[in-house]
């Protein structure tokens, strides 16, 4: 299926035939008179009435939101937030010249396609039948992917790490290597001026209202949240209260798995966290989050057939640029036993495998292996215990920093731009 755009035929028909708009919220039916209108002018372009009432439904089909107007209502000024912030990303974009590759693209769809277990094409029926158009979607991971690249264009190589930061992260590790390591999911959300602190206050303790209602913190993460992780649920991974500022480690420590916090103000905003699960590692024990693509061989192939399915795979294994593609490309190749293989201890791995993943970057992936059933590639999107991974801590606090000037920049865009709100 061709992702649709904003400028696809069926999102015009829709916009411009099916007027007033009919709403289905919890057995009542609204007419919302006029979606055409704007909501907000951002630069010149219009946010419709009818463009931030397909992201209200979005949220509330995702997030498990009760879908009443008095919900559609709290909801609103949240996502026309999210909207104009979106708008003003993807104009920087364009004027910096910045695109997404279709594959890119697709394989972001194709991740909350499974995080809903379904496909694409059953995601997209979804939304249809939800009166959705499937474009809200792919515009907003469009959009996000669009700013992920330029934040990356703008400020990836002038961010230095210094190894007296590394070191300091490290001490702060090894301090609390007795304590547990927890999963968690975080939402953040920004005070970019004083005088909106009390705005976003009451915007966390709205979200933090809907996730006790039973709310999915993963559909809220990735409409709401400022954070890096937004993508992906807030998802922050395994990690230990020393990877976390203070107040967040203090915070997360007094949670038992499936408990939250929140608002939990910091320097830069207010954050809610989730503790997802904790475990113990024991000392030197190492555990890797592995995905796989296999390419299937019968047995008793002959060697023509591995050194071809090898073959197949080096092709492929050119376009993994990170765990995320892994999936896509998996139903690409469309072999069974491909796909996500779990959590595993190092030890517990075939000698052979646990050599190949030992030294292998996070999210690159392996050179082709023979495996029962034919030739895998492996990559290793999580790597926890055993030596203090100095390029991990690199990384985390390289995307830290790119947070911070992410919202410098973001803050900086919404100041210049003309706005002019009509709701």
């Amino acid at each position: 299926m061709k992702l649709p755009g904003r400028s696809s035929v069926f999102r015009l028909f829709i916009a411009t035939m099916i007027l007033p708009l009919v709403l289905n919220l919890g057995g009542r039916v609204v007419l919302a008179q006029g979606t055409a209108r704007a909501a907000a002018v951002v630069n010149d372009q219009v946010i419709s009435l009818w463009d931030l009432d397909m992201r209200i439904r979005l949220s509330l089909l995702l997030s498990g939101l009760p879908r009443t107007p008095e919900v559609y209502e709290r909801l609103q000024r949240q996502v026309l937030r999210t909207l104009i912030n979106e708008r003003l990303r993807v104009q920087e974009a364009e004027r910096l010249g910045v695109s997404v590759e279709e594959q890119q693209l697709r394989a972001a769809v194709e991740q909350i396609a499974k995080r809903n277990r379904m496909s694409q094409d059953q995601f997209f029926a979804l939304l249809q039948k939800e009166n959705i158009v499937p474009s809200t979607v792919v515009d907003q991971i469009r959009a996000d992917l669009l700013w992920q690249a330029v934040i990356r264009r703008r400020f990836l190589n002038t961010i230095q790490i210094s190894e007296e930061e590394i070191d300091a992260m490290a001490a702060r590790i090894k301090a609390s290597e007795d304590q547990p390591e927890m999963r968690l999911s975080e939402i953040f959300l920004a005070v970019d001026n004083p005088s909106q602190r009390g705005e976003v206050l009451r915007t966390a303790e709205r979200l933090m209202q809907q996730l006790r209602n039973k709310a999915s913190f993963p559909a809220l993460a990735r409409q709401f949240s400022q954070a890096v992780t937004a993508s992906a649920g807030g998802d922050l991974g395994w990690i230990r209260g020393g990877q976390l500022l203070e107040e967040l480690t203090e915070a997360a420590q007094r949670l038992r798995p499936g408990e939250m916090a929140g608002p939990i103000e910091t320097f830069g905003g207010y954050y809610i966290l989730l503790l997802r699960n904790q475990r113990q590692i024991t000392a030197g024990e190492v555990r890797v989050d592995l995905k796989q693509i296999l390419f299937a061989v019968p047995n008793g192939a002959s060697r023509a057939d591995l050194e071809r399915a090898a073959q197949r795979a080096a092709e492929v294994r050119g376009r993994i640029q990170d765990c995320a593609a892994v999936d896509a490309l998996a139903k690409e190749v469309g072999s069974p036993g491909s796909g996500d293989l779990g959590t595993v201890k190092l030890d517990d791995l075939p000698d052979g495998i646990r050599q190949l993943v030992r030294g292998l970057p996070i999210g690159q992936p392996s050179q082709p292996v023979q495996v029962s059933g034919g030739i895998s590639l492996i990559t290793v999107c999580q790597r926890e215990g055993g030596e203090i991974d100095r390029e991990r801590i690199r990384d985390r606090l390289l995307n830290q920093r790119l947070s911070r000037v992410s919202r410098r920049y973001l803050r900086d865009l919404v100041r210049a731009a003309n706005l002019d709100l009509r709701i």
